[in-house]
């Protein structure tokens, strides 16, 4: 088995769930992301790159976006693989998409919505074992389509793809938007059954399947994230406002600094004085501020040092 590289895909607009960040949602204890690094490294990933917002969390991995975002796969896959290659490699540091790279021969490419990803990935690595002269290895569902995210490309066949996508001209922006099928239709791959390993997440539906296949979450904590998503995602809607624009985050670490600070039924409050803020024609970058002096004013107070000068 050649070493490998990996670069995973996590930053889709998941509209069929509201906008909920996929990658954050908790199957079996963890959220998706977490096990789509897990089986990066399972097969022995020398470099883990993700695909995706910066604010992601994903320890000892490269976390870069395609320009502009969502741009689909084949663009994030090759902001990707450009990531894995060291600027000064290259002559003035740039890298064209998808361009040869020096290192492992071959790139392992995950979506970041696998509940499965690590049996997947160990089907991958099985059969590209006995196949070590194609130029990957790619899984099939049971309704015969190929899942071109849960594959193990070639370096030097990807890079041909690339090329074969962006002629006449090289032209970088013809990757926006394109079909994954006509990255692939230039690569000569080898093709197993997934066993359901494949079975990606893709509504609220496929997400309580999942959950209940791997025996639902076992801690509390967990819980959290994906409650939360799915609250946001059936809630927002009715106030006409878009789920990806609420700071999940900023809110909880707000509502977490008052209560420690003043007393719990201060969070409701405060969180909703942030809103009422906002409403008023706040910038997102205002958002944050306010959080921000609004949740110090919390913590002096609970220091003792009284309210803000």
């Amino acid at each position: 088995m050649s070493p490998l590289d990996a670069v995973i895909l996590a930053g889709g607009r998941a509209e069929r769930l509201g906008g909920a960040s996929k990658p954050d949602l908790v199957v079996g204890g963890r959220s998706l992301l977490q096990t789509a690094i897990a089986a990066a490294r399972s097969a022995g990933g020398e470099r883990i790159v993700v695909v995706g917002p910066p604010e992601l969390e994903a320890p000892g991995c490269l976390v870069v976006r395609e320009e502009p975002p969502f741009g689909g796969p084949v663009a994030a896959l090759a902001a990707g693989l450009a990531a894995l290659v060291e600027p000064e490699q290259i002559p003035g540091g740039r890298v064209a998409p998808g361009g040869p790279a020096p290192g492992p021969h071959d790139i392992l490419v995950l979506a970041a919505d696998l509940p499965h990803a690590e049996a997947a990935v160990a089907r991958l690595l099985a059969e590209r074992a006995d196949a070590p002269e194609t130029d990957g290895v790619c899984l099939v569902d049971t309704s015969g389509r190929s899942q071109w995210l849960t594959a193990v490309y070639g370096r030097a066949a990807l890079a041909r793809a690339f090329d074969a996508l962006t002629e006449p001209d090289r032209d970088p922006g013809r990757l926006h938007g394109a079909a994954m099928r006509r990255l692939a239709a230039s690569v000569d791959l080898t093709l197993v059954a997934d066993h359901g390993t494949s079975r990606d997440i893709d509504t609220w539906s496929d997400l309580a399947e999942a959950r209940h296949r791997t025996g639902g979450t076992t801690m509390a904590e967990p819980q959290h994230p994906e409650v939360l998503d799915e609250w946001v995602a059936e809630a927002a809607p009715l106030l006409g406002i878009d789920p990806a624009e609420v700071p999940i985050g900023t809110l909880l670490e707000l509502a977490r600094r008052a209560a420690h600070g003043v007393a719990r039924p201060v969070a409701p409050v405060t969180t909703f004085l942030l809103g009422l803020a906002v409403g008023s024609g706040r910038t997102a970058e205002d958002l944050e501020a306010s959080a921000e002096r609004l949740g110090a004013l919390a913590e002096r107070r609970g220091a003792g040092g009284g309210a803000a000068m």
